[in-house]
């Protein structure tokens, strides 16, 4: 293995890392804590384990990056037409299969008319699956965490415009533009608030080769500390408050001072994946490997699995024994269920997205006009 191979194998297990730490997040929160001791423990240093907000905010930032390296690695004519059908299919049929698989067990575990009993979940009629599934969402609050997919079609929309204003003008301009999308000049266009996450990982990609030369130049020990100090910023919003608007439930909006801290937070922790060695070893093993492999339909379908034990608890709430339990068998069978998601809808829907390329690009190829040719 290349180090630059190892290096993106870090990222992938960073990303795994992250999908697991959503998990205990959601499961956290089913779990019966007064608020004193669930603030201690989210700003404490076992917080990072339960720390989903942080969580959500690496995975945008590594998007930022990953998005960086797959523009900067195609130059041919098309290329964004190709970007974007990459995107869609990336996204998009995993999302409809998560839909569909919530939607299939919340009727699944829910009875008629259990949504009005106060159940933290729905019970989605089918006539409103079609409006669900045309674009990334939260279906209605069948599926939670698909307000994430929403940034992550979003964004992927003007991530171009960012990637050539970094190129054309400053590799910092993009981080310029997403601190002055914080205002707030129009409620549907609130989503752009987090294209500082990915500006963020755009110019960690620009500024890879520098960053490596910095880092050969300082001592071994100094990837390590960025990666405290990452660890530090995706905490300080809860060791400020868990209660203070904005530092926690991503779903009902962030806090421009909470965004940038996680944002940057997580783009310290990206930079002690790519240089320190003893995080890049731990993040490239065979079990980070596979969370990482496996995160997006991990991702997906956890909520679901979860809530299955959820409907059976007390108050649909666990008291902190049964949380851990509830935990390990949300996590194992989510795992299972992601590697599943993953062969069967991930992996063909990459390729059918390929295909499609090829036979566009096939189709749109020009021959060469040879002399003597019409005009």
């Amino acid at each position: 293995m290349t180090p630059h191979d190892s290096r993106l194998h870090a990222l992938d297990g960073l990303r795994g890392a992250a999908a697991v730490v959503v998990v205990a997040f959601h499961t956290l929160g089913q779990t019966r804590l007064s608020d004193a001791v669930a603030s201690m423990l989210l700003a404490s240093p076992l917080g990072l384990l339960v720390n989903g907000p942080g969580a959500v905010h690496v995975f945008f930032v590594l998007s930022g990056y990953v998005l960086a390296l797959t523009l900067s690695r195609d130059g041919a004519p098309g290329r964004l037409g190709r970007f974007y059908v990459r995107r869609w299919f990336r996204i998009q049929p995993p999302y409809m299969v998560a839909v569909l698989f919530a939607w299939a067990v919340s009727h699944l575990v829910m009875p008629l008319g259990a949504e009005t009993a106060g159940v933290p979940w729905v019970r989605l009629p089918a006539a409103r699956l079609p409006v669900a599934l045309w674009f990334p969402s939260m279906a209605f609050g069948l599926l939670p965490v698909g307000w994430s997919l929403f940034i992550e079609m979003a964004m992927s929309a003007v991530f171009p415009l960012l990637f050539a204003l970094g190129r054309r003008v400053h590799p910092l301009a993009p981080l310029g533009l997403g601190l002055l999308l914080f205002l707030d000049f129009d409620p549907r266009f609130r989503f752009l608030r987090f294209t500082i996450d990915f500006a963020l990982g755009l110019a960690l990609f620009a500024a890879s080769e520098r960053i490596a030369g910095v880092v050969q130049r300082w001592p071994r020990i100094a990837p390590a500390l960025a990666g405290v100090a990452g660890v530090a910023l995706l905490q300080l919003p809860f060791a400020i408050g868990r209660a203070h608007p904005g530092f926690a439930g991503l779903e009902q909006g962030h806090s421009p001072a909470a965004i940038v801290q996680f944002a940057l937070g997580s783009a310290l922790l990206i930079v002690a994946a790519l240089h320190a060695p003893v995080l890049r070893r731990a993040l490239a093993t065979p079990l980070a490997g596979f969370f990482g492999r496996v995160s997006y339909s991990l991702y997906l379908v956890h909520h679901s699995v979860l809530f299955c034990f959820v409907l059976r608890a007390p108050d649909y709430t666990f008291r902190w024994p049964t949380a851990l339990l509830a935990f390990a068998a949300t996590l194992a069978i989510s795992s299972a269920l992601a590697e599943l998601g993953y062969r069967a809808v991930e992996v063909p829907s990459i390729r059918a997205g390929r295909a499609l390329i090829r036979a566009t690009d096939r189709r749109t190829k020009r021959v060469p006009r040879l002399p003597g040719d019409p005009a």
